[in-house]
Order: C-alpha cells, then structure tokens, then sequence
C-alpha cells in the first residue's frame, strides 16, 4: 500500500500541472457544492439542478449572479454552503492549492513554479508558507472587523441578522456581491453611511491582493520605528505595489465621476447630493468585481451599461479575492502604448526595468478576455431575446466575476445560464490558465533560437 502511495504522487508530481490542479480543484468544490444545494435540506423554494449548478459557481467563482435569490429560496443550511464556497472561492482554494504545491515544489517544472508565484503575487518562493500564514491571519481580523461594523446596523434581535452580517462580511471580502438580506441587495442601505463605507472598505482590501497589503503595512512599520518621513514610505514600496494603488484609485474615482454625471437625473434621482456621491462612488467600487448595489441597474442609460462593462471587465488586482483581467494588466497595456508613441525600445518605470514577457503576458490575457467576451456575445445575441446592451453587461459581469446585473439573469434560457457559468468559470481561474489546463504539451521548439526578422504592423 504504501509503494502504491509513493507511485501515485510521484504521477502528479511528474504529470499534472499546477493549471490543471488549479481548474480540477475549482471544479470539485463546485460539483459538491451542487449536490448540497439540490438536497430537500437546503430549499425553501424549489431549486432546479442546473440552478443550483448556476449557484454554486456563481459563489465559487465569488460572482454574485443568481437565477435564485439566496434569502427566499434556500435554507440556513443551504445558505451557510454558498457561504463556504464564497470563503473558499475568494481565499481557501488558493490557499490550499498553494499549500499543496509548496509540497511538490521541488518536483515542479518551471512553468508551474511561475503558475504558483503568479497564484499568491510572489516574486520567490522564499517564505511562502509564512505568507500564506499571513494571509489567513489578515483574512479573518478583516472580516471580524468588518463583521462587528455590520452587526451594529443589521442587528434586530434576532439570531439570523448577526449571521446575515457575518455572510455580507465574508461576501464583502471575497468580493463575491452575494448576500442574504432582501430582493434588493443593498439598496435598503442605500443612505446608511456605515454600512455603506464598511463594504466598501471590504471589497477594496479584498481586491487590492495580499502582497500589497504586506507591502504597505511593512513599509508603515519601518517608516513609523525610523521616524521617516510620507516621502520615504513612497519610494520604498515596490513598483507593484504603486501601480495597483494608481490603479485603484484612479478608477474608483473616474468610475464615480461618470456615475455621478450619467445617472444624475436617472438612477440617483430623488437622493440628496451627499447620497448621491455616495451611491456613486459605492457602485464605482462595486464594480472591481464585487457585485452589491444601491441603486437600480434595470434603469441604467446606455452610455453607464458601455462604461460598466469596460470597468468590470478590468476587475481587481493580482493575488487578492477580485477576478478581471486586473488592473495591473490594464497598466501594461496603457504604458505599452506610450512607450510605443515615445519611440522607447527599452522600457523603464519607478527606476525599474519591466520585461517584455510582462507585456506579452498582459497581451495575451486582454486578448483571451476580449474573445471570450466576444464568443459569448455571438452565442447570447443568437438564442435570448434581451437587448445586446444588456447581454453585454451580463457578459463583461461574469468574466470579470462582478454580479452586477440589468435583471435579465434570473429570465436566461438554459443554453444562455449555461455560457453564463463558463465565463464566470474562465474569469476566476482565468481564461490563459483554463487553456493551460487543458494542454499540457511541452513546446519543443521554443529552445530553439532562429534569425531575426520584422513584420510589418499597422
């Protein structure tokens, strides 16, 4: 028996890649989490099979779209599993998967080792462990904070409030957009000021990734024990670390902005100009793939559901809880493009050199989220009836693993919840790792050095 234990792992060590750990692991939780779901304990309301198949990746994909609604039509039971998927969806897989292959890291080919480093947004694997132990003590102070703010304003005496807390915490953090409080999601909260700032705080710590987080709290430490100066703090953090938070910043901001000028006199009518900047910069931070809403998006003007789609489609940061092409991508691509229009052959940024395999991998990551948006436009606009607009929406929402929706989700044709679920699939493993998976072939050529030559572009 235990010859037959060796035997076994050292086939995975030697033949199954991190990808395909990484989408098998992924599938697993969502196969299980199906079959719970479809058992009498977790209904209230009757649940389909395939609806319940739509949930469960919905919530291991930390979505949020839902052909059901969470508070109606499942029991406690079956809403404490959706809960322990959206953990494990925005957190736990990584990290076990992580753990996993720490183990076999001295059997893993290079390509794995780069999965495993590009999974936790590490530059070595020195420490790994330590930084995976970080990150769960992180997680949970996070979401006990954020879980004591919420339980001040939802708590009614009752039992289930303090766990409807608990859900909107871990869902905030997981950047997951589900929650067990109404029809509405959060649109009775729509003027609470905490509440309001608490998910908001949530869903930006959950995407800006964990190595940010350290980054900044280590650079805070030394600043504050060396009595340096803001401008210090600065300069040492990484490049990574600056281009995430201009990032963020930036687009929660120009998010808010048009918001706040296209949905004036539509969406926000009849709130008072505080409420209004407020529910304008929440749905800016909604849309780094969190899902929630304060206001209705079944009303949204056309030129907000085009400005939405792009913002959702960007979704959050490497290496923390949000899904999207990431926002670091999005840099790339912007500084590719400048660098271009400068002439710059060798490309330099905050006294560092980025590599041109940095703005390959962003290429091919655009590239491979664009076709899959387009693939799945071609196939919905054939087989439902709603407006393309609203199709789109429903689109970028799923491969970015937002969960915002024009309330179209719930009226899909089975074929259209079906494409629905595989780009919530693809956008949380995402779209280059899935194809990984699915080939593990060594290309035997690319050892191979040939002589230079130019192709002519544009």
């Amino acid at each position: 028996m235990k010859e037959f234990f060796k035997r076994l792992t050292d086939s995975i060590k030697n033949h199954i890649s991190a990808s395909v750990i990484l989408v098998s692991s992924f599938s697993i939780v969502i196969i299980v989490g199906t079959i719970l779901l479809s058992l009498p304990i977790s209904q209230v309301n009757h649940v389909s099979i395939l609806d319940a198949a739509f949930t469960s990746v919905s919530a291991t994909c930390v979505t949020g779209l839902m052909t059901i609604n969470n508070y109606a039509d499942l029991t406690i039971f079956g809403q404490v599993v959706v809960l322990i998927m959206l953990q494990i969806g925005g957190l736990g897989l990584m990290t076990f998967i992580s753990i996993f292959l720490m183990a076999l890291k001295n059997k893993l080919n290079y390509s794995n080792r780069s999965l495993l480093k590009d999974m936790l947004n590490r530059d070595t694997f020195e420490d790994i462990g330590g930084f995976i132990i970080a990150i769960v003590k992180y997680t949970v102070l996070i979401e006990l904070i954020g879980f004591a703010l919420l339980a001040t304003q939802l708590f009614d005496g009752s039992g289930y409030s303090i766990f409807q807390a608990l859900f909107l915490s871990i869902s905030s953090f997981c950047n997951a957009g589900m929650d067990i409080l109404s029809y509405t999601s959060l649109m009775a909260y729509q003027t609470n000021v905490l509440v309001n700032v608490t998910v908001m705080l949530l869903i930006i710590l959950g995407g800006l990734g964990f190595a940010v987080w350290f980054d900044i709290t280590r650079n805070l430490k030394i600043c504050f024990k060396m009595k340096y100066r803001l401008a210090y703090f600065i300069k040492t953090l990484k490049p990574h670390t600056k281009i995430v938070l201009i990032m963020t910043s930036s687009l929660l901001l120009s998010g808010a902005i048009l918001t706040f000028g296209l949905e004036y006199n539509n969406a926000l009518k009849g709130l008072s100009f505080g409420n209004k900047v407020m529910a304008s910069f929440f749905n800016s931070t909604t849309l780094r793939t969190a899902g929630f809403y304060t206001i209705d998006n079944s009303i949204l003007r056309n030129p907000s559901k085009i400005f939405m789609s792009i913002f959702m489609l960007v979704g959050g940061s490497p290496g923390g809880t949000a899904g999207g092409l990431k926002t670091t991508t999005l840099f790339l691509m912007f500084y590719a493009i400048y660098s271009e229009l400068l002439g710059r052959v060798n490309m330099h940024l905050f006294n560092r050199h980025i590599t041109k395999r940095n703005f390959i991998k962003a290429s091919t990551v655009i590239a491979l989220y664009v076709g899959f948006v387009v693939i799945s436009m071609m196939l919905l606009t054939s087989i439902e009836n709603f407006d393309s607009l609203d199709l789109l929406f429903e689109a970028c929402s799923a491969i970015g693993t937002v969960g915002l929706t024009t309330g179209i989700t719930p009226f899909l044709t089975s074929a259209g919840k079906i494409i629905i679920m595989i780009l919530m699939f693809s956008g949380r493993v995402g779209p280059t790792t899935l194809l990984l998976s699915m080939s593990n072939k060594k290309d035997k050529n690319q050892d191979i050095k040939y002589p230079k030559t130019e192709i002519m572009v544009g």
